[in-house]
């Protein structure tokens, strides 16, 4: 037994002290390779096959930016373009088992295809100074990288709850599909190296095969579609809460008092803040009637909503301020006892009571009486005469308005005066804009939230 292990081990010894021996690269088997392949046989003017099949892939580093206003959209990545040249294959055994080569585009066959939809110019694919990859299969591969600013049409419906969908269109330019047929590699866009934009999300991606024509002949396309979800966040609270904010504002208006004058330049200040944001979202919107955003034609409603407001806010003015208080139209009559007096749940004798805040002074000999006119309480002395000399500082419409007799005298039959039918107005149109605004903003609102689809 110990005899056959010596004898074992005599046998096996040498060939553990051999030292293994494998093909290396060397720069002579490469050239071989070359001058082999790459002869004065070759010429690169041929294309490989009468029909010749590229296969295509993009692979996307990131989106750089998105121009609603020019419509334009800017990708970092690369293609990956594949095919076969059966001129180029070699034995890898006898070149070192070297199996792979890298060559320069004028020294071998490539496609010529440009990107169809580019706004940055219309030029083949790739610089001059791209090595192409040879296997000894005679696969060929090619990425050229690029920065690819390319056209794409916006929907800004439902903006900013909004998707996009942009294409990355690759045609053949000199070759049609009976010589060069563009296919696609994968049913997707490659996104293993891409990076995250702030304002967009990379909702969905798809890859597709078209054709156009053109003059007779018909050239292959490859189509990579990116459908892109705008993240709405930013906008929410830099858009939509300040015109939710300001719409509801107008409706303030018929709250002022009347007699604080500040009516109408408060109003004028929420139309010209209304203008404002119209504009500013109009800028940023692009110049095309093909899509109106949802969000413009709300805010163009409460836009026209601020000019009614101003409207009906004047001629309650002229009605409040109209000198002869009891010369009320008979169409406003019937309007206010079967609307507007209902609406402020008022009963026909609180008319009567309201005569109680009218300016009048009532008449005591050797006393002081108290007028209150609008809040305002005015010392008055024996025989009618002022004490307080602010009453003369008040203008000449209010001291005949003061001291008209309309204002003291009502009509049974109808004891509204104007202001009093103005103050209904105020009461009225206030209620009626806000039910109005509400509709309107809750209708518009779900619109946008739920009419927005990826294409």
């Amino acid at each position: 037994m110990v005899m056959c292990i010596k004898l074992l081990s005599i046998l096996v010894s040498p060939l553990l002290f051999v030292a293994p021996s494998y093909a290396a690269f060397t720069t002579t088997n490469a050239n071989n390779i070359h001058s082999a392949v790459l002869g004065a046989s070759y010429n690169y003017l041929v294309r490989p096959a009468e029909l010749t099949n590229v296969y295509l892939e993009f692979v996307i580093f990131s989106i750089n930016s998105v121009d609603m206003k020019s419509q334009t959209i800017s990708l970092s990545g690369w293609l990956t373009v594949k095919w076969q040249d059966d001129r180029l294959t070699w034995t890898p055994a006898s070149y070192g088992d070297i199996d792979m080569i890298f060559t320069a585009p004028s020294k071998i066959w490539k496609p010529e295809i440009i990107v169809e939809n580019s706004v940055a110019g219309m030029e083949i694919i790739g610089p001059d100074n791209m090595l192409f990859q040879i296997k000894s299969s005679g696969e060929v591969r090619w990425d050229p990288p690029g920065l690819y600013d390319v056209h794409c049409e916006m929907d800004v419906t439902y903006f900013p709850f909004d998707y996009q969908t942009c294409y990355l269109q690759v045609t053949s330019w000199v070759y049609d599909t009976n010589k060069v047929n563009l296919t696609r590699a994968t049913d997707y866009v490659n996104t293993e190296d891409y990076n995250e934009n702030g304002e967009w999300a990379l909702y969905s991606n798809s890859v597709t095969e078209t054709s156009r024509t053109e003059e007779g002949e018909t050239f292959s396309t490859v189509n990579f579609a990116l459908t892109l979800k705008r993240r709405s966040g930013y906008y929410l609270s830099q858009i939509i809460f300040p015109i939710l904010v300001i719409s509801f504002l107008t409706n303030i208006t018929f709250l002022l008092p009347t007699d604080s004058g500040e009516k109408i330049s408060f109003i004028l200040t929420i139309l010209l803040s209304l203008a404002v944001l119209l504009t500013l979202i109009g800028d940023s919107m692009p110049t095309t009637s093909r899509h109106t955003s949802i969000l413009s034609v709300y805010l163009s409603i409460v836009l026209s909503l601020s000019g009614i407001v101003i409207l009906v806010t004047v001629l309650n003015l002229r009605l409040f301020l109209k000198a002869k208080q009891k010369e009320v139209p008979n169409w406003l009559k019937r309007l206010t006892m079967a609307i507007l007096v209902p609406c402020s749940c008022q009963s026909p004798k609180a008319g009567e009571d309201s005569a109680k805040v009218e300016p009048f002074i009532k008449e005591k000999s050797n006393a002081v009486s108290v007028i209150d006119f609008e809040g305002e309480k005015v010392d008055v002395v024996e025989n009618n005469k002022l004490k307080n000399k602010t009453l003369k500082r008040r203008s000449r419409r209010k001291e005949e308005f003061e001291k008209s007799p309309d204002t003291v005298e009502r009509d049974p039959d109808f004891p509204y005066l104007c202001r009093d039918i103005s103050g209904m107005l105020d009461w009225f149109f206030f209620h009626l804009f806000n039910l109005f605004n509400v509709i309107l903003t809750i209708i518009f609102m779900a619109i946008l939230a739920a009419g927005s689809q990826p294409k």
